[in-house]
């Protein structure tokens, strides 16, 4: 199966953006130590100047194949992270799931 990759546009709440991205570091600390079929885990601040005052992230993720994909969103930290999202209100999230396409992929 091909490779999965997630973008997730992700805008806390006022006063909830350090409770978000300490959740999400405890998710990179695991996917580090356990997930090697993630080879994407990052997560980048928008600069809310130049986005009309808004604090956002994006969140950029890359998976194996599907089975790397439902394999991390059962792990513990995971879980945990969702759950706040919700019951805590924590952000507004727009997910995209994509595929390669074209482009020039990196000049690293």
């Amino acid at each position: 199966m091909a490779p999965i990759q997630l973008t997730a546009v992700v805008t806390p709440q006022p006063g909830k953006a350090q409770r978000f991205l300490d959740l999400f570091k405890v998710c990179s600390e695991y996917v580090q130590a356990n997930e090697p079929q993630v080879y994407r885990y990052e997560i980048h601040e928008g600069i809310p100047e130049l986005n009309g005052g808004k604090l956002q992230f994006v969140v950029l993720e890359g998976y194996e194949n599907q089975e790397a994909l439902d394999k991390h969103m059962k792990a513990p930290p995971v879980v945990a992270l969702l759950k706040a999202i919700e019951k805590e209100k924590l952000t507004e999230t727009q997910l995209i799931m994509t595929k390669p396409s074209s482009g020039v992929k990196a000049r690293i």
